[in-house]
């Protein structure tokens, strides 16, 4: 599944010493990681990583509780597809249900990152009101900071305010190139807040750093009329007409995250399996991908939502588009990335891993950046369960690291941890997956991941309850596994 991409990681870091990151855009690797994310910014993007450190607010009183909840996110934005700029208004009512008074907000602004910036891509935002009362804020990096409020515990508080998004330049989950926009951690969202404060660590090129909890999205986007969009959720009725443009309406209930894709070209084809709406998005250019997509995409909900639980939303949107990262997930939208080369084996493995992504980061949502390996791995997994090929998973562990490990510990050692993040978050974690479904067998294996479905279902999980679930549910102890495998929940306390 990761078959060969080290040489491309190295030759894109020695790119980037030399090259404009517009320049790395031309390169097309021999193959990358079956369903990973690589950035196009090669050796910038690890330099930003580098220098760019967590904000940390205030830790929280260790309850074991996560907020604000309920978030409703309501948006009516207007995309420029001359200026490549988005701007509109946001507003997001949520209940505060932390323990302990909470006097300050954050959001995260992930198109703020450097490497979005360095290709023209930015965020900003303006008249920014809690509770219809004007306030002030501050922006570092991809952190908005809104000090100085007053959130009433167990209410309702909203907060509201105009902004501005700068689309970058390139091939990427977030980015245009040519006609293609891809609007993937595209607006301001609201920041968790855990046992450890506000979590607003740095965006992570090399995989995700998102943490989001469960809500409702009304978004209303305008453009051209001709642009066909793919987004999170169900449109509402037809699009408004008015001139050149249209109106275009979506709500999306139990997602924590929103993306959207566009496309004038677009064609669409779609299926029905256990009374979901596959969708196909592709351009002429990849039309022999088309197919692959769409039964690829039927067969994996099938599949998964027979082994793991019932996918729950009624709709999935396939969106092809130009590029070698592979692919992208959103709830409810995967965005795959082809390159000439790609074959189509590669392409339905791929889509396979980025819809499992849909159980494990959008159903069962976790902490990308401190626990990678509760996503990424479960994905990988499904892939390989796709595929047929579990005995294939028998990637050896990275000396040093641990697969709990947050981020950070990756990022700390440069080159060399990011090589581990891929090798140990990817290819051990799905081997060590495996490695309990034999201890456990089939039958139990899948019986404790459907009641780990159940309990953790748009909720977030920890590695911990992970363990706790597969225990409880298979009556073993699986510590001594567990710590064979270099998982420990003292990596996250």
């Amino acid at each position: 599944m990761l078959k060969n991409w080290k040489s491309f990681f190295a030759s894109t870091l020695a790119l980037g010493t030399i090259l404009a990151p517009s320049s790395i855009y031309a390169q097309t690797p021999t193959e990358v990681p079956s369903g990973a994310y690589l950035p196009p910014q090669g050796k910038q993007a690890l330099t930003h990583m580098k220098t760019t450190a967590p904000i940390r607010a205030q830790a929280g009183k260790r309850h074991g509780i996560r907020g604000p909840i309920n978030p409703n996110y309501k948006m009516n934005v207007s995309y420029d597809s001359n200026q490549h700029i988005i701007k509109g208004k946001l507003s997001v009512t949520f209940i505060n249900n932390i323990e302990n008074p909470l006097h300050e907000i954050y959001f995260n602004l992930w198109g703020n990152d450097a490497g979005f910036r360095e290709n023209g891509g930015g965020m900003d935002v303006r008249n920014v009101k809690v509770n219809g009362q004007a306030t002030s804020f501050q922006i570092k990096e991809t952190a908005l900071h809104i000090p100085r409020v007053k959130l009433p515990q167990r209410k309702k508080s909203t907060v509201s305010m105009d902004f501005t998004v700068h689309v970058p330049k390139g091939q990427d989950r977030f980015g245009w190139d040519g006609q293609i926009v891809s609007l993937g951690n595209w607006f301001p969202i609201l920041a968790v807040y855990d046992d450890e404060g506000w979590n607003v660590d740095p965006y992570f090129p090399y995989g995700e750093s998102f943490y989001s909890l469960t809500g409702n999205f009304d978004v209303s986007v305008t453009t051209d009329k001709q642009q066909v969009i793919a987004a999170t959720g169900t449109e509402i009725g037809r699009p408004i007409i008015k001139g050149d443009l249209a109106t275009h309406r979506y709500i999306a209930k139990n997602v924590r995250d929103f993306a959207m894709e566009m496309n004038p070209n677009y064609k669409v084809i779609s299926s029905t399996v256990n009374h979901v709406k596959v969708n196909v998005y592709y351009a002429e250019e990849h039309a022999k991908f088309s197919q692959d997509l769409l039964q690829s995409g039927v067969d994996s909900i099938q599949l998964f939502s027979e082994k793991f639980g019932a996918y729950p939303w009624p709709e999935l949107d396939v969106v092809s588009m130009r590029g070698w990262f592979g692919g992208m997930e959103y709830p409810q939208l995967v965005m795959i990335s082809l390159r000439d080369s790609a074959t189509p084996a590669w392409v339905r493995s791929v889509n396979a891993h980025e819809i499992g992504h849909q159980w494990f980061y959008g159903i069962i949502g976790n902490n990308e950046y401190d626990e990678a390996w509760l996503d990424e791995s479960f994905a990988t997994y499904s892939a390989a369960l796709y595929d047929k090929e579990l005995d294939q998973l028998t990637a050896e562990p990275v000396p040093g690291y641990h697969l709990s490990f947050p981020v950070s510990n990756f990022t700390a050692h440069g080159e060399e941890g990011i090589n581990a993040y891929y090798d140990m978050i990817y290819d051990y974690g799905s081997r060590t997956l495996n490695d309990l479904r034999k201890l456990l067998g089939d039958e139990q294996f899948y019986t404790s991941m459907q009641a780990y479905f159940k309990e953790k279902k748009f909720g977030i999980t920890t590695t911990k309850d992970f363990i706790r679930i597969m225990e409880d549910t298979s009556g073993r102890d699986l510590n001594k596994f567990f710590e064979e495998h270099l998982v420990f929940v003292s990596d996250q306390e």
